[in-house]
C-alpha cells in the first residue's frame, strides 16, 4: 500500500501531467491549424463540427476589447489566479487545486498568441457556437467546474 505522501504526489502529478498534455494539444492544433490547413475546412461531424482557422482579436465569445486593455488585464488574472493556487495548495492538493491548474494553463496557452501573434488562434467550429479553441475549453470548463465546487461548499 502507497503511503500518503507517495498517493499525493501521484495525484499531483497525474493532474499537472494531464493539463499540461491538453496546453501542449493546444498548442499543436494551434500550429497545425495556422501552418497546414490555412484558410482550409476539415469536416469532423458534417453540417456540426469543423477545425476552421479564426483569428481572433477579441476577448471571451469575441466580445471586442482592446489589445490595449485585454493583455495587462489577462496577466493581472493570470498572476491573482498563481497566486491563489499556491496559497491553496499548501493547504492540500484537491479538486479546486486542480481546477485552478486547468484554468491557468488556458489562459496561458491564449495570452501566448495574443502576445505571439496579436490575436488569439481559434479553431473548433460548432455550427451553433462562436468558434473556440483547446485552451478556451479549458477556461470554461475549469470556471464552470469550480462554480460548481464553490456552490458544493456552500450547501
Amino acid at each position: 500500500m502507497l503511503d500518503f505522501n507517495k498517493r499525493r504526489y501521484i495525484k499531483v502529478g497525474a493532474v499537472l501531467g494531464s493539463t499540461i498534455f491538453l496546453f501542449i494539444a493546444d498548442r499543436i492544433l494551434k500550429y497545425w491549424e495556422l501552418n497546414f490547413l490555412y484558410n482550409q475546412r476539415v469536416e469532423i461531424i458534417k453540417g456540426w463540427v469543423s477545425l476552421d482557422l479564426f483569428k481572433n482579436k477579441d476577448i471571451a465569445f469575441s466580445l471586442p476589447v482592446s489589445q490595449f486593455i485585454a493583455v495587462p488585464a489577462i496577466v493581472l488574472i493570470i498572476c491573482l489566479l498563481i497566486y491563489y493556487f499556491i496559497k491553496s495548495a499548501q493547504q492540500g492538493f484537491g479538486p479546486r487545486e486542480a481546477v485552478l491548474l486547468l484554468i491557468i494553463f488556458g489562459a496561458a496557452g491564449n495570452l501566448f498568441d495574443r502576445l505571439r501573434y496579436g490575436y488569439v488562434i481559434d479553431y473548433i467550429n460548432f455550427s451553433f457556437w462562436p468558434v473556440f479553441n483547446l485552451a478556451d475549453a479549458m477556461i470554461g470548463g475549469g470556471t464552470a467546474a469550480m462554480i460548481v465546487l464553490l456552490l458544493k461548499k456552500n450547501k
